[in-house]
């Protein structure tokens, strides 16, 4: 496990990463990789339950937290609600079975964590989040990075997908 520590901008703390999921995962790896190459300071937790842990020990609340959506919706999204309630911030990988996981992903949404469709975005976020983005600042509550126009451009793919299954 590498361990390095990047100061931010805006912040005397710096960012640190939680990553959830198995290191064999071809998006798991993408993304420590990553981390490792911005000098952002991770832990790799197996599944949600552990990631919950780590999170209650922190000190910081600059903590990035990352994995598949499948993996950090389980017991109805609790680790998005918590991240929002600690100023945390989530990061989500949605897999391409879409249609099934429309509350998961509205779920993330509405609790200010950033959902992805590729693993390459993942590197645009964590490049906003050491940049200390106005659109994004650490240290806030997650809900006020969610803006309207994400909210709505989501509910209109809902209701477009919605009417197209017939619900």
């Amino acid at each position: 496990m590498r361990t390095i520590t990047v100061a931010k901008a805006d912040s005397n703390l710096p960012l640190q990463a939680i990553v959830v999921g198995r290191s064999a995962d071809e998006f798991v790896a993408h993304t420590i990789n990553l981390l490792g190459d911005y000098g952002v300071e991770f832990v790799l937790c197996d599944d949600v339950y552990s990631a919950v842990g780590k999170l209650a020990k922190s000190e910081s609340r600059n903590v990035l937290v990352i994995g598949r959506l499948g993996q950090l919706s389980k017991e109805q999204g609790r680790l998005f609600h918590m991240a929002r309630e600690n100023g945390y911030t989530c990061c989500c990988l949605a897999d391409a079975d879409l249609v099934r996981k429309r509350k998961q992903i509205l779920t993330a949404i509405e609790t200010g964590a950033f959902v992805i469709n590729e693993p390459a975005e993942i590197g645009q976020v964590v490049t906003k989040l050491l940049a200390g983005g106005a659109d994004c600042p650490l240290g806030k509550k997650a809900n006020d990075r969610a803006t309207a126009s994400i909210k709505a451009e989501f509910l209109t793919t809902k209701a477009e997908l919605d009417a197209l299954l017939g619900v």
